[in-house]
């Protein structure tokens, strides 16, 4: 009804036409250190030529809606939630191409709600990391990150740690469980998987071979993460860093996930334990 169709011989126009004006050029954009916070959440896109929309640019969007009069506060809302916390471009969920209202004609607050009537669908959370500019936000965003995901048996597990001190990373045993069920180790057979809730494919170089995680069996298609990540400025021009959990977007329970190997391939249980244990991480405070 409102973006239409072309489906079969039912096709028909959307009643909703959206126009964008805009003068900005796009440039080359510079790949950057993989031990910079932007090279972590570009890792997938290393070594590809890419263009980006300089950071600053400004461009007018314009909704035209043609069709029940009732609906059109439902899309300025939705016009809203785009304009705070919509992104364009690659790696929009891990912080890329994030987007800001030069004028506001709706409070978010307010938007948010209006689409949270039925069930809590989305779940905006701030970081307590105090930020002054948007690199901040994303670098905060990023160490969040590390610390559920990343697992490294030796950057992970404190210096010299001879006292059975626990990892610095406080998802570490989620990433641990992970990385050994890649690796085929004894006593993972029967273990439930936990990052592929966080998004889908997964590919892991072992010394054995490549292992893929998938979403079907085929090996086609992604399943796109329900934890968004977004540097946002606020009315009062403070940066945030902002975790947003789409929980009605999240892994469907009793969903197995598909594991290649190199001599065949497996199914596995997931588990959101891990996404769970982000969503009430004490780290996040309620936004807006």
């Amino acid at each position: 009804m409102i973006f239409g169709s072309t489906a079969g011989d039912e096709g028909q126009a959307g009643l909703l036409t959206v126009r964008v004006k805009t003068t900005a050029d796009s440039a080359g954009y510079p790949e950057p250190a993989m031990q910079s916070p932007e090279g972590y959440f570009l890792f997938p896109l290393r070594n590809v030529p890419r263009h980006q929309i300089p950071s600053g640019q400004r461009f007018e969007l314009q909704f035209v809606w043609r069709g029940d009069p009732q609906l059109a506060e439902d899309l300025t809302s939705l016009a809203t939630v785009l304009g705070n916390l919509g992104s364009l471009g690659f790696r929009a969920r891990r912080a890329m191409g994030a987007l800001a209202l030069l004028n506001p004609q709706s409070n978010l607050a307010a938007a948010l709600a209006r689409f949270n009537l039925a069930h809590q669908a989305i779940r905006v959370c701030k970081l307590q990391a105090q930020c002054n500019d948007s690199n901040r936000a994303i670098s905060n965003l990023a160490n969040w990150l590390k610390s559920w995901r990343m697992h490294g048996r030796s950057q992970d597990r404190r210096p010299g740690n001879d006292q059975g001190l626990p990892p610095e990373n406080i998802g570490f045993k989620y990433a641990e469980n992970d990385h050994d069920i890649g690796y085929n180790m004894p006593g993972t057979g029967q273990n439930a998987a936990f990052r592929p809730a966080l998004g889908l494919p997964i590919i892991q170089r072992t010394g054995r071979g490549t292992n893929q995680w998938n979403e079907r069996q085929n090996a086609s298609g992604r399943f796109a993460s329900p934890v968004i990540l977004r540097p946002h400025k606020d009315a009062q021009g403070r940066w945030l860093a902002l975790v947003i959990f789409v929980d009605s977007k999240k892994w469907p329970e009793d969903k197995p996930v598909y594991l290649k190997r190199a001599n065949g391939q497996e199914t596995r249980k997931v588990s959101l334990e891990l996404y769970d244990a982000m969503r009430s991480d004490h780290a996040l405070q309620s936004f807006p």
